[in-house]
């Protein structure tokens, strides 16, 4: 998630000319921002699939996975009784994330896929609307940890991805209102990394 949300800043381009090579998409800021939103993407997803295989583990067979006696304990906020599931739908936050997340990756590759595509501006904006109406869960989530007094680190991680996928999402819809999508599909590496692709 972090190396995602790093390709979508300037110093993605320094991390990236190693492997430009093997993907030469990112050789532009265009294709490095979509790849990192891709990533946190995905990596949402995958952290929203661990906590309700979590939840599943604990609740199923009454074992403890990740129980503490500090601030951090996993099982007493994604296990408990109440809190641990959605209000009025009743189903755990984990599948709930698995969703949302896979619909922010199916919309994050469409982009990426076809980023000049007329419909690019709609994914973005579905990226927008859904990672956006996430904070209000996020807010209410976070609300429930207080309450228990317990921390739960899969949770935080999960949050921090959505918010990820909306700043990255906002700035990449803010970018295709002007010129600056097409800029940002221009290469920008360094002269040293463009001899070494010469060379070969």
């Amino acid at each position: 998630m972090l190396v995602g949300f790093l390709l979508t800043l300037p110093v993605g381009g320094k991390l990236v000319q190693p492997v430009v090579n093997i993907w030469p998409s990112l050789m532009s800021p265009r294709g490095r921002m979509t790849a990192g939103l891709v990533l946190i993407c995905l990596s949402g997803l995958v952290i929203a699939t661990h906590t309700y295989w979590i939840h599943e583990k604990i609740t199923g067979t009454a074992t403890s996975f990740c129980a503490s006696d500090s601030i951090f304990s996993c099982d007493d906020v994604i296990g408990h009784e109440t809190y641990g599931y959605a209000p009025i739908i009743g189903q755990p936050w984990g599948l709930i994330g698995m969703g949302v997340f896979a619909a922010l990756l199916y919309a994050a590759m469409m982009v990426q896929k076809e980023p000049d595509a007329q419909s690019r501006t709609r994914m973005l904006q579905l990226l927008m609307v859904f990672s956006g109406g996430g904070i209000p869960v996020i807010a209410l989530l976070v609300s429930y940890e207080v309450q228990i007094e317990k921390l739960c680190q899969y949770c935080t991680m999960a949050h921090l991805a959505n918010v990820l996928v909306l700043v990255t999402s906002f700035r990449m819809y803010r970018a295709t209102q002007s010129d600056a999508w097409s800029l940002m599909a221009k290469t920008d590496l360094s002269q040293k990394t463009k001899k070494i692709d010469e060379a070969e």
